[in-house]
């Protein structure tokens, strides 16, 4: 009789320990190391004609082939001045640029789903959406600024 008592509690205990275990296991994977944020992998820089709110100044740098799990982070250095950046799908984008071929209409950050105005700093966002995206600066200003995009971790 002790010892089927004896197996008994031990097989409890190890029940017991195996369950521990396993909740530990769940609970600490949100304490993982995620993935580096991808960024692009050498600076571009741009020089942006000074513009207005009608007429504003544009450089569009396209990220080909996103996918909606990335998570992207992109230094900016504004030279002159200030920009908006707008991450929007590059199809938004091609849509405002023909609808403003002959100038007149102000930048639609309807679209963006991040809208920074700054003259340095790290854009981390994660797109929507699968397909190519616009890391977009917008000069509203009348000076002409230099935009530079770089690699971020």
């Amino acid at each position: 009789m002790a010892r089927r008592f004896l197996r008994r509690r031990t097989i409890v205990i190890a029940a017991i320990i195996v369950a521990l275990s396993v909740g530990i296991v769940f609970a600490s994977i949100p304490y993982l190391p995620h993935p580096p944020a991808r960024t692009i992998q050498t600076p571009v820089t741009h020089t942006i004609r000074g513009g207005s709110e009608m007429y504003p100044g544009v450089y569009s740098l396209t990220l080909r082939g996103v996918s909606s799990t990335d998570n992207f982070a992109i230094g900016v250095n504004v030279t002159n001045g200030m920009a908006s950046f707008c991450v929007m799908p590059e199809s938004s984008f091609i849509a405002w640029t023909f609808n403003n071929s002959t100038g007149g209409i102000p930048f639609s950050f309807d679209s963006c789903i991040l809208n920074v105005q700054t003259a340095q700093t790290t854009l981390r966002f994660t797109p929507t959406s699968q397909g190519n995206w616009d890391v977009v600066a917008v000069n509203t200003s009348s000076a002409t600024i230099i935009v530079e995009y770089t690699p971020a971790s």
